[in-house]
């Protein structure tokens, strides 16, 4: 079966709700769009850490593995890592205790979101209008926080002199400090 969600098909199915499914339509965009932010910080998290060559993964890499593969069971270790151990792991190198507290506090916030935003009730058939308003401006604050946090990471890690940053029109250049260093990655 093709749905077609095309912007006029979608227009018109929107322009034909009553405002309560209007509401929940937006309620759940702003749940996808949060996802997607939180997403995006753990990705960043992760992301920057993997550049940083003073933050070590793995106990032993084989002498002889080439560089592009001990990247990749780096990035993997990582990825299978809780956000929580990622932090643990930073905690380890020279994290200003501002930024920690800051990395804990983004935890708590992802943590609520994942784990327990429903327990608070937040099923959008079961909201009326205005608690649905409500929610999805807990939503857009917990999606800024993230995108913010996401946005933070690498100058988190720049404070540590895990990594050099170089600001340029649009974005950032991130550096590994240590890439001409010898690499013992115990």
């Amino acid at each position: 079966m093709k749905h077609d969600f095309t912007p006029p098909t979608l227009r018109r199915q929107i322009a034909r709700l009553a405002d309560l499914d209007l509401v929940r339509t937006r309620y759940c965009y702003q749940i996808g769009s949060t996802f997607v932010a939180c997403a995006l910080l753990e990705d960043s998290v992760i992301s920057s850490m993997l550049i940083c060559d003073r933050v070590k993964v793995t106990s032993i890499l084989r002498d002889d593995a080439p560089r592009w593969e001990q990247i990749v069971l780096k990035q993997k270790h990582l990825q299978d890592s809780t956000l929580g151990s990622l932090i643990s792991l930073l905690a380890k190198h020279s994290i200003t205790s501002a930024d920690l507290n800051y990395l804990r506090w983004l935890k708590s916030k992802r943590d609520f979101f994942i784990h327990r935003f429903f327990h608070t009730g937040a099923w959008p058939g079961d909201l009326s209008e205005e608690q649905v308003d409500n929610v999805c401006r807990t939503l857009g604050a917990l999606e800024i926080v993230f995108r913010r946090g996401a946005e933070r990471m690498i100058h988190v890690l720049e404070r540590a002199g895990l990594m050099k940053v170089e600001a340029l029109s649009g974005g950032y250049l991130a550096i590994n400090p240590d890439m001409f260093e010898e690499r013992d990655d115990t």
